[in-house]
């Protein structure tokens, strides 16, 4: 009889063992979800702060030559087309990305039309190929692109492969002044 009570015991702890083994793994692979799920959350916080880069940022990092990259500007007099080469050129200048900053130098309306009327503004020439023209497309808009930064001939060129615009009435209540009516 001790021998039977012996075998179940045996059995018992055997699988006692074995389902400590099985947590045991199961708290491993938790940890290791639980620890790529908040890295994930990190990475893309840390990406979503900065939507895009300002103009001196992008020029001013030798890194970011052919990278990928999105950068906001102040658009500087009016867009040329060559349809011959189906070709869109424009200068943007540089606005700051602080909403702080921009609300202390009097709103983006203001902001816009600083950056684009001082000659000691950081510009950057800006050349997209088969895209359509955005109608709101104009000197003083402010204007998103994405694109790779280049340098030719010594003078830095970014290639738009997308060009996206802030609407302007979201800062028309700032300056009421500046908005055509």
């Amino acid at each position: 009889m001790t021998d039977i009570q012996w075998e179940k015991n045996s059995v018992l702890a055997k699988r006692v063992k074995d389902h400590r083994r099985g947590r045991w793994k199961f708290l491993v692979a938790g940890v290791i979800i639980l620890g790529a799920v908040a890295y994930l959350l990190f990475y893309s916080t840390a990406i979503g702060a900065r939507y895009y880069v300002t103009v001196d940022d992008l020029v001013n990092d030798p890194g970011m030559l052919g990278k990928q990259a999105r950068v906001s500007g102040a658009v500087d007099g009016d867009p040329v087309f060559f349809p011959e080469r189906n070709e869109l050129q424009f200068v943007i200048a540089n606005i700051p990305n602080d909403n702080d900053s921009i609300k202390e130098q009097g709103g983006l309306a203001k902001v816009l039309y600083t950056a684009v009327n001082s000659p000691d503004t950081t510009r950057l020439r800006v050349v997209a190929h088969d895209q359509e023209i955005p109608d709101l497309l104009q000197h003083e808009a402010q204007a998103i692109l994405t694109g790779k930064l280049v340098q030719e001939n010594g003078d830095y060129v970014f290639y738009a492969s997308e060009i996206t615009l802030k609407c302007p009435t979201r800062y028309e209540e700032d300056v009421p002044d500046q908005v055509v009516q």
